[in-house]
């Protein structure tokens, strides 16, 4: 593989990165939805099943936050490469 293919295959991957924070987004903003839907639904129940699946959702607001903040990084880490490779 030469330094140019190694390039294209850099910039693919960049986006390909892009196309799953834009996936992650849309998923993170249709569960914010749901959640806020979940709440107000079963904001005074007392199941521990209603409980449990509030939980849940409270934590995958910070999952997709995470996992933002990594796609983020491994594509200024590949544009970092591909300023080093010229």
């Amino acid at each position: 593989m030469n330094v140019n293919e190694v390039k294209s295959t850099i910039r693919e991957g960049n986006r390909a990165a892009k196309e799953a924070a834009n996936t992650l987004y849309q998923a993170g903003t249709e569960a914010a939805t749901a959640g806020h839907l979940a709440r107000v639904t079963i904001h005074d129940s007392q199941d521990e099943d209603a409980q449990a699946g509030l939980k849940i959702l409270e934590g995958f607001d910070r999952e997709v936050d995470l996992a933002m903040r990594r796609i983020d990084a491994a594509v200024e880490h590949a544009n970092a490469y591909l300023a080093t490779l010229g």
